[in-house]
């Protein structure tokens, strides 16, 4: 229903090297009392690397970097596809700047996210060549953030989670590539997973049920997606929005 051919290289050289998102000029984010820790997580299955696709989730990853800049805080973004031991870190780090005030150190945060972007699409790049196109697994999604929530203290850091994908899991036990499930069915899928406990984590899903090119599934392969989608965040206890057509973090 939804696995496409491996797109050619060339394809996503306009994602991989454009400029990006117009930059947030004033960087007046709203920043949390305690450090933030931004985890970004990017499907970069079949579907994926479609350019267009790709290029508005990179836009929005641009903006979680903008807002980490501006927090002084951490950016943490990871490429998964089919399982979470595909998964592939694009980026982990702080990102600061230096100067006298607090005018000064902004205008210099436009190059410093500037340069954290071109390091996550030259490391797409490489991915991409590497790594062949495959399914996806949304299950995989929150044993990601279960791993990185473990490795990192949660009593003295604010983490926020955003997960940039279509939820049309194709793979597994997870798998809905099927038409016309029911929400039952649905709800019978959900808990046949191993699903970690992530309470009180805040999570976002951006983008679940919108595919790469022009021709969309139909509102109720979306409806699926995304009750399946919010259902599997549910699960794990954690704070939950999902959103469907809208990429922007």
């Amino acid at each position: 229903m939804r696995l496409l051919s491996l797109l050619s290289f060339s394809v996503l050289a306009g994602a991989l090297t454009g400029c990006g998102a117009a930059s947030n000029s004033d960087y007046n984010f709203a920043c949390p009392a305690q450090r933030l820790m931004q985890l970004s997580l990017l499907d970069v299955s079949a579907d994926g690397r479609d350019e267009t696709l790709l290029g508005e989730r990179l836009d929005a990853i641009q903006v979680d970097a903008e807002r980490v800049a501006d927090c002084e805080g951490d950016l943490t973004v990871v490429a998964w596809s089919e399982s979470s031991s595909t998964s592939a870190v694009l980026y982990k780090g702080s990102i600061t700047t230096t100067g006298a005030s607090e005018i000064g150190r902004d205008r210099r945060l436009p190059e410093v996210v500037s340069g954290v972007m071109n390091d996550i699409r030259g490391k797409l790049n490489d991915l991409f060549a590497k790594a062949p196109a495959s399914g996806h697994d949304l299950v995989a999604a929150f044993s990601i953030i279960n791993d990185f929530a473990r490795s990192h203290s949660l009593a003295t850091n604010t983490l926020s989670v955003h997960v940039f994908a279509d939820g049309i899991s194709t793979v597994g036990s997870g798998s809905i590539n099927l038409p016309f499930l029911t929400s039952d069915q649905v709800a019978t899928i959900v808990s046949q997973q191993q699903l970690p406990d992530l309470s009180d984590i805040e999570i976002s899903l951006y983008g679940i049920g919108r595919v790469g090119g022009a021709d969309q599934p139909p509102q109720q392969v979306v409806a699926v997606a995304t009750e399946y989608a919010q259902q599997l965040c549910n699960s794990t206890g954690a704070k939950c929005s999902v959103f469907t057509t809208n990429i922007a973090s």
